[in-house]
């Protein structure tokens, strides 16, 4: 899904539209179920589909802004808040005990990058890949690797090695 020119706009805007599923409306927004197990509902399937493949995109700023439209609107949905209320989006997260999406993105593509450390053979050799030649001009486009060392920086994981799994995964946020 990932674009020509390596970048995730269509990705991110499909897995939108398919987060938007009709099949779910009836239990997502049921008065008799707890605003926890819509959340849990709404965790494991609206967002595993809204971030499925999200692991190996490195989206912009409109990529990211678009997840975080489409995932309030639904949180916004699923509580039966309206626009108008004006509840903060942090609110209704934690009613909902569900994490920011921003933070989610973070860990599944810090889980990722792992992964990709601890494996043996082709992908860890592709992704220290020099490519011969000048680049065109311009800014380049973001590239996966700078997200993770965003993230590493961000989540304060600078000390930890991502070949030694148990410290990676349990010392981190991962």
């Amino acid at each position: 899904m990932l674009s020509a020119g390596g970048g995730c706009e269509l990705a991110a805007t499909t897995r939108c539209c398919v987060a938007w599923g009709k099949r779910l409306l009836p239990i997502l927004t049921s008065r008799h179920l707890s605003l926890r197990t819509r959340g849990k509902v709404f965790n494991s399937c609206v967002r595993a589909a809204m971030l499925h493949g999200s692991e190996t995109w490195a989206p912009t700023v409109s990529d990211l802004q678009r997840l975080r439209r489409n995932d309030r609107a639904m949180i916004r949905w699923t509580c039966g808040v309206k626009p108008h209320d004006r509840t903060p989006s942090g609110t209704l997260l934690a009613k909902l005990g569900v994490e920011d999406i921003t933070s989610v993105l973070q860990t599944r593509r810090l889980r990722w990058y792992g992964h990709v450390k601890r494996a043996h053979g082709h992908i860890n050799t592709i992704t220290e890949l020099q490519l011969p030649g000048s680049r065109g001009r311009g800014r380049p486009r973001k590239s996966w690797m700078e997200c993770v060392k965003k993230d590493i920086a961000v989540c304060g994981l600078t000390r930890v090695d991502p070949l030694e799994r148990a410290t990676y995964v349990h010392g981190g946020m991962v």
